[in-house]
């Protein structure tokens, strides 16, 4: 492999404490949530928040974006394995923040439908992905079309390295 030189070494080491600092916000739960216990006005759902992950919360918002929904479906939507829809939704359920249904000529498939108050946290949650979109939207519109063509195909190259 041939050596880097100065220049490129420097930028592969910003890259990489860029994403890393990326990572570290994307998975830090307690953001998340401190914007939602800042705008929740329900007592019921500041209480539950602590015992949700933020995938959870993710799992909920899928939920609510549709009328009635399968773990399958669920799973195929998120990228994540139908065990861990289970256990979300186990979760999600014990919470009352969902419900489960089953059609009347299938009675071995289940579905899931958010509740009233799981209408709600969804809704919030919905409202703070909405306010880091434009956020990020902001950022983006600092470039134009061919430089962010350049950093969409590094990171999906990048990706796919991993």
């Amino acid at each position: 492999m041939p050596a880097m030189n100065a220049d490129i070494l420097q930028l592969k080491t910003r890259i990489e404490k860029s994403m890393y600092r990326i990572l570290i916000q994307e998975t830090d739960k307690e953001q998340d949530r401190a914007w939602l216990v800042e705008r929740i006005s329900d007592e019921r759902l500041k209480k539950l928040l602590p015992r949700l992950s933020v995938s959870s919360l993710h799992v909920l918002d899928v939920i609510h974006a549709r009328e009635s929904i399968n773990g399958v479906d669920i799973a195929g939507e998120m990228g994540i394995t139908k065990g861990a829809v289970s256990k979300i939704t186990r979760n999600l359920l014990e919470q009352g923040l969902i419900r489960k249904s089953r059609l009347p000529d299938n009675l071995k498939e289940i579905y899931f439908s958010v509740t009233p108050l799981g209408a709600e946290l969804a809704g919030m949650h919905r409202l703070f992905h909405q306010e880091q979109d434009k956020k990020t939207t902001e950022l983006l519109n600092g470039f134009d079309a061919a430089s962010l063509e350049i950093v969409a195909d590094f990171l999906e190259k990048l990706a796919n390295t991993r």
